[in-house]
């Protein structure tokens, strides 16, 4: 067998077989079978064998093509030096594990010189929107509202110095093109994760939503919209369907679906996205960058920072719900998880298919009921209302409580309906894997349980360090773990009397 040693001058067309008395046999030590030395300890050079092995060892890498020889892709046995047995190895894996190597290094570093601006005020998905672009190597920029929110994604993120050299955290106003300007420059793509719903009048959702996707593209224009290529928008399912809409004949609404109902008197921030993502695709028309719009869902899950979303909030009230009125309205919403709508906007940005779609971003239609039965099965401690309340009894729980927020109309067209989307684009196309209900649920439900033990031990903490000051030890407070009764004990006493006045209102305003 020959081999070649690191500074010898040979090529394997030099070689020729060479046989010598009297060599001493030992294992190599820096690959499979075995060198020759002389009686002196001196090695032989070149190494003598029956076949010409045509691997050479150049310093510590492998050189399988030296002497423009061949690689046969047969199998190699190889003895370990210490004899505990054999392994076989293809030559032709080698070669493809290096060249996979160095082709995820090549795009790791080809991904670094991108730079994506983040804009948004939503963190709750920002936040994971730009930890994926990180784990996938691009530079980031985000725009965060105020001071207080870009201390805190410095805190979230610049853990590590690798990360801190890629991200940039900039404060910005979405509604300003001047402001965006700046942050929009040198940017090859952006992803818009929508704006803040705290506005509780409909006029001035719309006005929010459609400065802002004008401040957009007017700053794209500013910064010179060559170097822009792409827009990802973070639009929303609600402008697919509205719930009193007749369902298509496959039962599954699809992108090509419009939302035709919405009103803003009715539904302020559904007809303020729809306008949003329609004011959206005529500016792409006029500007002539590439769009793609996502339209996710209710997303769930656990959350990077403070910030959350409504259905969170939802859902953990849910969770601690009373144990002496089980019972829960029966609505069916769109789910999907927060992490599977940012690995969506990711992949939205390398996949040259999807330019200029819209793409339905949603994991399953879930009832309320069916969600706590969910929770209560991952955690039987939890007292989720498990049963499916009776209409009547839904209606007169919100006339009695929620009389001011709640439109009945629209409440009573809601229960017991489902409003099914279909997402085989974003599995086709993106390649999105959905996060299972369960494991999303399992997820939020352990970061609540974290979050509820952290603020156990503050006040705790708190509570013993008052009971320093004072000098003088006093009884414990009530363990916050004891749920109030809330409104559930109340609401089921009146239930019967609610029932019939939310039916004679109900029929009065209509």
């Amino acid at each position: 067998m020959f081999r070649v040693f690191s500074g010898s001058c040979m090529s394997l067309e030099d070689m020729d077989t060479v046989l010598r008395s009297n060599l001493v046999e030992h294992p190599h030590l820096l690959g499979p079978g075995a060198d020759f030395f002389t009686e002196s300890g001196e090695p032989v050079r070149p190494q003598p064998g029956a076949h010409t092995f045509q691997k050479v060892f150049s310093g510590s890498a492998l050189d399988l093509n030296a002497g423009n020889a061949e690689v046969s892709d047969e199998d190699v046995t190889a003895t370990s030096p210490l004899g505990q047995g054999s392994r076989v190895i293809p030559p032709s894996s080698i070669l493809n594990q290096i060249s996979t190597e160095n082709e995820k290094e090549k795009a790791r570093a080809a991904k670094m010189k991108i730079h994506v601006l983040v804009v948004g005020e939503s963190g709750y998905l920002a936040s994971h929107v730009v930890a994926k672009l990180l784990d996938a190597g691009y530079s980031v920029r985000m725009t965060v509202p105020d001071a207080a929110r870009q201390q805190k994604q410095i805190d979230l993120y610049g853990a590590s110095r690798d990360v801190a050299q890629r991200l940039t955290i900039l404060q910005a106003d979405v509604t300003n093109s001047n402001s965006l300007r700046d942050a929009i420059r040198g940017c090859r793509y952006i992803i818009h994760c929508g704006c803040s719903s705290a506005s509780p009048q409909a006029k001035d959702l719309v006005a929010l939503y459609t400065k802002a996707i004008r401040a957009l593209f007017d700053g794209i224009r500013l910064s010179g919209k060559s170097t822009v290529k792409r827009v990802v928008l973070t639009g929303a399912a609600s402008s697919i369907v509205h719930i009193t809409e007749c369902d298509p004949p496959s039962g599954l609404f699809d992108e090509s679906n419009w939302n035709s109902v919405a009103t803003p008197e009715d539904d302020p921030l559904p007809f303020a996205k729809l306008v949003f993502e329609r004011e959206a695709w005529r500016l792409r028309q006029m500007m002539g960058v590439e769009l793609v719009v996502l339209l996710p869902s209710i997303s769930i899950g656990p959350s990077l920072t403070d910030e959350t979303s409504e259905a969170m909030v939802t859902i953990e009230g849910l969770a601690n719900s009373s144990k002496y009125f089980p019972f829960c309205p029966n609505l069916s919403w769109n789910f999907v998880d927060v992490r599977d709508v940012a690995d969506a906007h990711v992949r939205a940005l390398e996949v040259a298919e999807v330019r200029d779609q819209r793409i339905i971003i949603s994991n399953e239609c879930v009832s309320l009921p069916e969600l706590c039965r969910m929770m209560k099965q991952l955690c039987p401690q939890l007292t989720p209302p498990t049963h499916t309340a009776w209409t009547f009894v839904t209606l007169g729980i919100a006339t009695v409580v929620l009389w001011n927020s709640v439109n009945l109309r629209f409440l009573w067209r809601s229960l017991g309906v489902r409003k099914r989307l279909d997402n085989r684009r974003a599995k086709e196309q993106l390649g999105v894997s959905f996060t299972p209900m369960q494991q999303t649920l399992r997820d939020c439900l352990d970061q609540m349980s974290r979050s509820a033990k952290a603020n156990a031990d503050a006040e705790a903490a708190a509570a013993a360090q008052r009971t320093s000051t004072n000098g003088k030890r006093k009884a414990a407070a009530a363990p916050s773990s004891l749920r109030l009764v809330s409104p559930a004990v109340v609401l089921s006493l009146f239930t019967l009397a609610a029932a019939g006045a939310a039916v004679a209102r109900y029929v009065k305003r209509k």
